[in-house]
């Protein structure tokens, strides 16, 4: 807790997505072989975010924190470089998958909010300011469709 802890950094993020554990890349990936069509939202706003480029962003800081150099404590946010839509996002997937693999999909179609209703209430715009973590540690994130690109060939090897 903050309040409790002076000396902390608590590192925000969002539309985590890597080659472990479960993610909307991964998913898009599955149905991208089992569908030709699939509808996904798009008009939800955001910056996704490679766990490797979150990891490298982590180690940058342990590292200034570990060799003693003066620190701004606090809360910052880091993501992928680039605000898209889940619609986007989904598409350019593909894209790139189909460098590597043959897809069953033809079409992602576009749908709102409200036509795919989930148990969690997501926000429409869920973009993070990343500039304080570059002010105060020297880390830019990497543009997200470099870091999927990455993503997907390292899935692809698997």
């Amino acid at each position: 807790m903050r309040s409790h802890l002076n000396q902390h950094i608590i590192l925000r993020t969002a539309w985590l997505y890597g080659i472990h554990g479960h993610n909307f890349v991964k998913t898009m990936l599955k149905l991208g072989k089992e569908k030709k069509i699939i509808k996904v939202v798009a008009d939800q706003y955001g910056c996704p975010t490679s766990a490797d480029d979150l990891a490298e962003a982590v180690l940058t800081i342990a590292d200034k924190i570990r060799n003693g150099l003066k620190i701004k404590w606090g809360t910052y946010h880091y993501c992928g470089q680039g605000i898209t839509t889940w619609h986007k996002f989904a598409e350019t997937i593909f894209e790139i998958s189909r460098e590597y693999d043959s897809m069953e999909i033809s079409k992602v179609e576009p749908v709102t909010t409200a036509e795919y209703p989930t148990k969690a209430k997501r926000p429409a715009f869920s973009a993070l300011d990343c500039s304080l973590i570059y002010k105060n540690f020297g880390i830019s994130a990497k543009p997200w469709q470099e870091s999927l690109k990455r993503t997907i060939r390292a899935l692809k090897k698997l």
